[in-house]
């Protein structure tokens, strides 16, 4: 059964919950945090706050981030986000809980951060003490890239302001400065190996560190970063034959593989919720149950009619559902399945497997080169083998050949295209259309919709300018709400 232990001790903070969700007690300032195991403890709730209810990655920013994307559709409540005018009052909600529970985890990390001082005077490993501090300050800086690419520029409330009432919006720039010292300081104290499944390591802090250049453009740092990965060899694709090998890699019952390098961990004890979104109660692949949130189709959706069915993961990601009259051609996501919830499993989030890394550096060195070089074809081959079957280390028939995609611009195209493929149902598409500018004609092409400008950041919560003196909410707004 797939438990991480690493989650227990949060489980069992009990009273110490609390002094984390809300403002520090007496039992934060003075009875906690005195030993190695305490302050572990406090590190896990950083991670809680994004696992623990369906706010976040257990089902809400999942599912918004797929009703927004070219090649499918949300639907019930979720359907106004396909509108791309914007989010309606009922999904305006669902990213202002979100907003709370990323600050959550960043208080949380703050706490860990401003009192490990305590285990130190305590006697505690000093080494220990500060790898603690490092997987902190990552998942402080995990919370930040994500409120940036979604609101833009943020409160940054770190150890030094936790307590100060009202703090003005940083710039965008602020915010990413912020998250690469956070980042720099937990590459260099974040051990390679966590004693549990799912914690954070120097591989995990490398990785969103590559990501964090790809969004700021900085091209070079960002291909010598994934480099330091990709060389150091812990991590590699796994095979695939059949369709259904896919689920060696995101099965309910996995519990790690060599491909995973930072995953949201869930399991029967804490239970994701995105899965149930994904499908129909009448479909096998969720126990009898699901919501039926999202879907696609085969013939309307031209990203899904073109999508060559020799492409293993074609038909892994996807299957029909013919739920009623017109909807013959309607189409369910099954790269995520729990067929049989009594078993106590969970389907896992990944945040950043080796195919990503691949990817980025591919893109970063197709950037850097200002076009492609055979490296960047052959990791990008590396992938287009493993979805038709084929070993991803040997030359194949089905290979990209580079004189077909010699210029900047081709081997970008086709570098989008299958980072649709390999990454679809990830919730990582939206983020990518947009930071790359082809968001607005990507939706217009497919779904012949235009995208307003207001749709491409969530709104600052009330609940935030209700409390912040200096966040307005007019004037400090993000456009359109």
């Amino acid at each position: 059964m797939k438990i991480f232990k690493f989650l227990i001790p949060v489980l069992l903070l009990g009273g110490c919950k609390d002094y984390l969700v809300e403002s520090p007690k007496e039992i934060a300032s003075v009875n906690f945090y005195k030993t190695v195991t305490e302050l572990e403890s406090a590190v896990f709730a950083t991670y809680e706050a994004l696992q623990g209810n369906q706010t976040v990655f257990g089902r809400h920013y999942h599912t918004i981030q797929m009703s927004q994307v070219d090649y499918g559709y949300g639907r019930g409540s979720y359907a106004p986000v396909t509108n791309f005018t914007g989010l309606d009052a009922t999904n305006v909600n669902r990213v202002s809980d979100m907003w709370a529970a990323f600050y959550l985890s960043i208080r949380n990390a703050n706490l860990v951060i401003a009192n490990a001082d305590r285990a130190l005077a305590n006697g505690s490993d000093p080494a220990k003490v500060t790898a603690l501090i490092a997987e902190a300050r990552f998942m402080r800086a995990f919370n930040y890239f994500y409120l940036v690419q979604n609101w833009g520029g943020v409160p940054l409330r770190d150890v030094s302001n936790m307590e100060t009432k009202s703090l003005a919006r940083s710039s965008v720039a602020d915010v990413y400065a912020f998250i690469v010292k956070d980042l720099e300081f937990a590459e260099a104290n974040l051990p390679l190996d966590q004693p549990q499944i799912g914690r954070a390591t120097k591989w995990a802090a490398k990785t969103m560190f590559v990501d964090v250049l790809v969004n700021q453009q900085k091209w070079p740092d960002a291909r010598l970063k994934a480099l330091e990965v990709i060389n150091g060899n812990k991590f590699g694709l796994l095979e695939i034959s059949v369709s259904n090998d896919y689920y060696k890699i995101f099965g309910p019952d996995v519990i790690n593989t060599k491909e995973e390098i930072f995953y949201l961990k869930f399991s029967g004890v804490k239970p994701s919720n995105f899965t149930f979104m994904l499908h129909h109660p009448s479909s096998p692949y969720y126990g009898g149950d699901g919501a039926y949130g999202l879907y696609t189709d085969s013939v309307k959706n031209t990203l899904i009619r073109d999508w060559d069915y020799k492409d293993l993961r074609k038909s892994y990601n996807l299957y029909n559902m013919d739920i009623g009259v017109g909807s013959k051609t309607t189409m369910l996501y099954k790269k995520f399945i729990e067929p049989n919830k009594l078993l106590g499993l969970s389907t896992d989030y990944p945040l950043y497997r080796y195919a990503d890394l691949l990817l980025f550096y591919a893109e970063a060195d197709c950037q850097v080169n200002d076009g492609p070089s055979a490296d960047a074809m052959e990791k990008l081959n590396m992938i287009h083998r493993r979805a038709y079957g084929k070993p991803t280390s040997i030359v194949s028939t089905i290979d990209f050949k580079l004189s077909d995609y010699s210029t900047k611009t081709a081997f970008l195209d086709l570098l989008y295209k299958e980072r649709m493929y390999e990454l679809f149902c990830e919730g990582k598409r939206f983020l990518e259309l947009k930071r790359t500018g082809k968001l607005k004609q990507a939706i217009l092409d497919v779904q012949a919709k235009t995208v307003l400008d207001k749709h491409l950041l969530w709104p600052i919560p009330s609940s935030e300018y209700f409390y912040n003196d200096l966040i307005d909410e007019v004037k400090d707004q993000n456009p359109g709400y």
